[in-house]
């Protein structure tokens, strides 16, 4: 992750968004048959199996399940 101006963004974020400049940019050109956004949407593509973002979200949640089913337990 980096900051900036306050906002943290994920790399493949920023990729992502530099990927989609590229091909805008190709788009509206006469580089159509360039493979620069292809590229850069392989490499984001390569990317998300390293993220960790998603199993954490995915663990948070089957905690906060577990404790609000101990918690219903114990008020019964």
């Amino acid at each position: 992750m980096i900051e900036i101006f306050g906002v943290s963004l994920a790399y493949e974020t920023i990729l992502w968004v530099a990927a989609f400049i590229a091909s805008e940019v190709i788009g509206s050109s006469d580089l159509k048959e360039n493979s620069v956004a292809a590229l850069a949407k392989g490499m984001i593509d390569r990317m998300k199996p390293n993220r960790k973002e998603d199993e954490k979200v995915a663990e948070i949640r089957k905690a906060a399940e577990l404790l609000r089913e101990t918690l219903r337990r114990v008020g019964d």
